[in-house]
């Protein structure tokens, strides 16, 4: 299941905000979508509405009430049981006024909020196509597209273990206190195995969910080797023998996420330690990480880290825990600003290594950097700016995918020049002096002009113009 449409009316810079999200050779919704543009534009404010729509998404609870107010928003998704529409208008949920003020968003769970379904056949309808396409902020109008158009279940509720949503906003740096990492409980990790939750945050609030996932993963390793010893088919083999085969299609957590955190800790000269890196044993509850300086193998604390590489590996070795050895059918990705703090040469595959973990997962990212939009297609790559009224409008990207982020900053971006001031004032200087050169007949001037030219070219890497 993934979204193809996003429709925003009467919210801050949305006032009438519609966006498909599809691959124009295929008509259908892409894997991966990027936002771009420039501060305000609300791309934080997309992700954050995507995810509180998805955290109350329930369609066996499809007990439609009207649709108020603005402001409007919908999600149109496509799943193997046909598209159909999310629709939700806060002003009609009680406690949306309190909500507000309390700065927890348009629709928490704590509000419970209706969310009305519809069948995709909507959209044909004269009253959704007046309502959707007129830039006029209005109310809702009441019986919104008729009754008939309600979606009954099945409507899918992301309730199952093969279900999986997650939200990576963009945080400060992690530091973990007392230069240690996070504690958690055994018993905290083992009541996994009864409800592994479908939603989860990743922020440096809750670093203790990563240690706690990682000791559950461990556990579980340890009951599934059990339980294989004691299948019918073991009983006349050597211990050797079935461990052999338990560990070819058992790989061990930590020696996975060993491999990730490797390909990125390898480029500022560090290793992640797996052979020495600690396991619970029996009642032991904390795992601990040995993150090394390559050529010394001198121990590194983590607090020692960059502030970028502590939050990169944490992020994408909670992510990896989070689908590690798990057949994922639906999932949603939603990360924000996943450049903070890196160096640029650690972000031209940092998609990819998101890409490595994932599975049947609508990855979504907003960035400001063009090394990364680059690793989209332009049709993923989604830019976000103000039309002359201050309203958000959107435009599909125009380079095509591992173009130089140069030319992304100039035709997606849209940023005017990459040159500061002082390149600005050479490239002029430039300018002029070519004119000079070709103007000038007297030897010596002439050999002062090219010289200074060659300089100014040189540094700054200048093409003559034709």
């Amino acid at each position: 299941m993934k979204i193809s449409k996003i429709i925003i009316k009467g919210f801050q810079q949305f006032n009438n905000f519609q966006l498909d999200l599809v691959n124009p050779k295929t008509g259908k919704p892409p894997d991966k979508i990027c936002f771009i543009g420039t501060n305000g534009t609300g791309k934080t404010t997309i992700l954050e509405k995507i995810v509180n729509l998805l955290n109350n998404f329930d369609g066996h609870k499809n007990q439609p009430q009207p649709l108020k107010n603005m402001p409007f928003f919908a999600v149109k998704f496509s799943a193997s049981s046909g598209d159909f529409f999310a629709c939700h208008s806060p002003y009609s949920s009680p406690g949306w006024y309190d909500a507000q003020i309390s700065g927890s968003g348009w629709y928490g769970d704590q509000i419970g909020a209706p969310i009305v379904y519809y069948n995709a056949d909507v959209e044909q309808t004269d009253e959704w196509h007046r309502f959707v396409t007129d830039p006029t902020p209005k109310t809702v109008p009441p019986d919104f597209c008729g009754q008939q158009y309600i979606s009954s279940p099945p409507i899918p509720s992301f309730t199952s273990k093969r279900d999986l949503i997650i939200h990576v906003p963009a945080d400060r740096s992690l530091l973990l206190q007392k230069g240690d990492l996070p504690v958690t409980t055994l018993d905290e990790a083992l009541k996994l195995f009864q409800n592994f939750p479908v939603y989860h945050f990743i922020s440096i609030e809750n670093a203790g969910e990563f240690w706690k996932l990682l000791i559950y993963l461990v556990k579980k390793r340890e009951s599934d080797y059990l339980d294989y010893l004691k299948q019918p088919e073991n009983k006349n083999k050597t211990i050797e023998e079935v461990e052999a085969e338990f560990k070819k299609n058992n790989p061990e957590i930590l020696q996975e996420i060993g491999k990730l955190w490797n390909r990125i800790l390898e480029k500022p000269g560090l290793t992640f330690d797996i052979e020495e890196a600690g396991i619970p044993v029996q009642l032991n509850e904390n795992l601990q990480a040995y993150v090394k300086v390559k050529s010394t193998g001198q121990p590194l604390p983590y607090n020692s880290l960059s502030s970028g590489i502590r939050n990169c590996i944490f992020k994408l070795g909670h992510i990896q825990t989070l689908y590690f050895q798990r057949q994922i059918e639906r999932g949603f990705l939603l990360v924000d600003e996943p450049e903070n703090s890196l160096y640029p040469d650690l972000l031209y595959d940092l998609i990819e290594q998101y890409l490595s973990i994932i599975q049947n997962t609508q990855f979504f990212v907003a960035t400001h950097n063009p090394i990364i939009a680059a690793q989209f297609e332009p049709y993923e790559r989604i830019h976000l700016d103000f039309d002359e009224q201050g309203f958000v409008t959107a435009t599909s990207g125009v380079t095509p995918i591992g173009d130089d982020p140069n030319d992304l900053l100039i035709k997606d971006f849209h940023v005017r020049s990459i040159y500061g001031k002082q390149g600005l004032q050479k490239w002029e200087r430039f300018l002029e002096l070519q004119r000079l050169i070709n103007s000038t007949s007297e030897i010596n001037r002439k050999q002062e002009l090219i010289t200074e030219y060659l300089e100014i070219g040189n540094a700054y890497n200048f093409a003559p113009s034709k």
